[in-house]
């Protein structure tokens, strides 16, 4: 992605969830929700090879704040040890 691209793909996820592909894998990062719990969640997990059903939890965290769960989306190191920026100019946003 290019930083215009990732930009573009951070913001959507304060509305929708999306799919990247990077390093041969493909992501789930599902966006901005509140849930019954009255928090509001961000959730990113590996999906399953040709089904694309959920596989392992990369990051899963839920707030009372929007702005501290994209926070934690592009700092925390869970993309083989690296930030979401680290990892942005390899990833593929893609459409499934």
């Amino acid at each position: 992605m290019t930083t215009e691209e990732a930009n573009g793909f951070l913001d959507s996820m304060t509305w929708e969830d999306n799919t990247v592909r990077l390093y041969g894998k493909v992501y789930w990062c599902l966006g901005l929700a509140r849930y019954p719990d009255g928090k509001i969640h961000i959730q990113v997990f590996e999906a399953k090879p040709i089904t694309y059903e959920g596989g392992r939890d990369l990051l899963s965290y839920a707030s009372d704040s929007r702005d501290d769960c994209m926070k934690h989306f592009v700092e925390d190191k869970y993309w083989d040890g690296k930030s979401f920026w680290e990892v942005a100019p390899d990833m593929e946003w893609i459409d499934l």
